[in-house]
């Protein structure tokens, strides 16, 4: 059987690993076909990331209160840093991908301008998250979390 930690673990890589998934498969319905490097890659939904930590910090929380009937300095800490991630994906990450977008944008006009015509690579775009995208993140976390703590407790 698995301790704690490694029910805590094994459940919170198992939200990320299936909003990755999901993402997946959403990409490929929206785009009409599969594109792998989705699978690892950020930005679209749901937030893995968002999944990742709310996945964490709702497990322990689950088992703290089932065995202690506390919350402990963990679950404190694990919901600070979910807090931090989820308000860095819609807010940094986000607006690094619209810098990206538009520096994107003066690059191709600049080449149109200069005659260029090399084939440049261009900035990665989907960094952070829409709400909806987080949203849908914490929600897919929160469930994985409580199904986790019931097949682990």
């Amino acid at each position: 059987m698995f301790t704690v930690p490694e029910a805590v673990l094994i459940t919170s890589l198992a939200a990320m690993f299936i909003a990755q998934v999901s993402k997946f498969f959403i990409d490929g319905f929206i785009n009409k076909k599969l594109n792998e490097s989705i699978l690892i890659s950020t930005g679209g939904m749901p937030s893995s990331h968002s999944a990742l930590v709310t996945s964490l910090f709702v497990s322990i929380g689950m088992f703290d209160y089932h065995y202690n009937n506390t919350l402990s300095i963990g679950f404190t800490i694990s919901f600070v840093i979910a807090l931090v991630v989820i308000h860095d994906s819609m807010g940094i990450r986000l607006e690094a991908s619209k810098h990206a977008m538009e520096l994107n944008v003066i690059k191709y006009r600049l080449n149109l301008i200069e005659n260029i015509d090399i084939e440049e690579k261009k900035l990665k775009e989907k960094l952070g998250h829409k709400p909806k995208e987080v949203l849908a993140g914490i929600l897919l976390g929160a469930f994985v979390g409580v199904i986790g703590f019931f097949i682990f407790k």
